[in-house]
């Protein structure tokens, strides 16, 4: 986004809420700033990106981004392997930042991809950016008094359906994962998705008990409620489509990722051949990768990562692309803190975000929600988004700085 095209998207959403028009042609006395309504006049200047820094919590990474005139944008990073990111954003990526206008956030996204192609397209590269970028948009919306829905186009829905999205891992029998799941839908959420974490490393495992927990999980919620299963690339093609004809039983509302994510021959097989919808687009971190997943493999949704695929600047072209293609957005969000508010922003103002959209749980990351304010409201299973500037919460800095000192070694 740069500064110019921003401006006329302000005065065309003027114009079409009947509110003052500013006339254009007889403005040539009045700043952008002035149409913009800052409360003072602000210069070209305030608007250079200062600063980049990182903050290490224990299962996060918190970036800030601040500008000339004070103004602190906050997002967090993709924290697998968070200190390589943080590595990377301080030692590389700040250096095509720091010194550039935040309208001109989307031009330096574009050069970072180019320059450092060698480390991506996907990634440690994107996963690092994307955290810069929403942060970028906080700071933008901050400085413009806008929410970051209306940078993106306008809001399009005032609340989300999430699914509560919980795994194997915590929950490590069919029993334990059916007791979290009643609990769940006492808590208020109607769908939920429950993670195999199988892995490409541990691919069509011996002690497969998907079916299992599938019948358990369907039993304990009843059919009223959405059941979501996620594979984690845990299967082959051909025990993909056993398994899956095995699942169709349940009526899931969708199954994730069953094969590797860049095997397009066995993706297309198991889309052709198993009659549950599949979803597949967590490890398509670019919308050239989603193109090439939908043209060669296919699917029923895209589930794409805004830590994952660059943030609001790649999110916003994934968006505009599958909507192109008529294939829904069920975004992957597996960090509840930050990364949800950056997801409800985006998921609002992206018009195939019609389906419930991922909630991890708040034991995903310890620490993280300590230092935030403003999270969004949740009430019957739904999300519900604020009109404060900038992603609309909070960040406690003093509070960061002490898991900072904490966990950095």
């Amino acid at each position: 986004m740069n500064r110019a095209n921003f401006i006329k998207t302000i005065s065309s959403a003027t114009l079409a809420t009947g509110l003052p028009f500013p006339m254009w042609s007889c403005a040539s006395k009045l700043s952008a700033n002035t149409i913009l309504g800052f409360d003072e006049m602000a210069k070209d200047d305030d608007f250079i990106i200062k600063d980049i820094d990182t903050f290490l919590l224990r299962k996060a990474l918190f970036v800030s981004v601040e500008l000339n005139n004070g103004i602190k944008g906050w997002a967090e990073a993709m924290p697998n392997d968070k200190r390589s990111s943080r590595t990377l954003i301080e030692k590389t990526l700040k250096n095509y930042y720091e010194g550039t206008n935040i309208f001109d956030a989307e031009k330096t996204w574009d050069l970072c991809i180019k320059s450092e192609y060698d480390l991506g397209p996907g990634g440690l590269l994107t996963y690092s950016i994307s955290g810069i970028d929403c942060a970028i948009y906080d700071a933008l919306g901050k400085a413009t008094k806008k929410p970051v829905y209306e940078l993106l186009g306008g809001k399009l829905r005032d609340s989300v359906e999430i699914y509560a999205s919980f795994t194997r891992d915590v929950y490590p029998t069919p029993e334990k994962a059916a007791e979290k799941a009643k609990q769940l839908v006492a808590e208020g959420y109607n769908a939920m998705k429950f993670r195999m974490r199988w892995g490409l490393e541990n691919q069509d495992p011996p002690n497969d008990n998907t079916t299992a927990f599938a019948a358990a999980l369907k039993k304990g919620v009843g059919s009223d409620i959405k059941l979501a299963m996620d594979a984690n690339m845990g299967h082959s093609r051909d025990r993909a489509i056993e398994l899956g004809k095995e699942l169709e039983a349940f009526d899931l509302a969708w199954w994730e990722e069953p094969t590797a994510p860049y095997d397009y021959d066995a993706i297309k097989a198991v889309v052709e051949q198993v009659n549950i919808p599949i979803v597949f687009g967590e490890h398509a971190y670019t919308v050239e990768q989603i193109k090439h997943l939908l043209n060669y493999g296919g699917s029923w949704a895209v589930n794409p990562d805004l830590l994952k695929c660059g943030g609001f600047t790649g999110g916003k072209r994934i968006g505009d692309y599958i909507a192109n293609q008529n294939v829904k957005l069920v975004a992957h969000n597996s960090r509840p803190s930050l990364s949800t508010v950056c997801m409800l922003h985006w998921v609002c103002a992206t018009k195939m975000a019609t389906e419930p959209q991922e909630f991890a749980l708040r034991e995903k990351a310890p620490g993280a929600f300590d230092a935030l304010t403003g999270f969004p409201e949740f009430k019957d299973g739904r999300l519900y988004i604020s009109d404060r500037p900038g992603l609309g919460v909070e960040v406690d800095e003093d509070q960061v700085r002490a898991y900072d000192k904490k966990y950095t070694k």
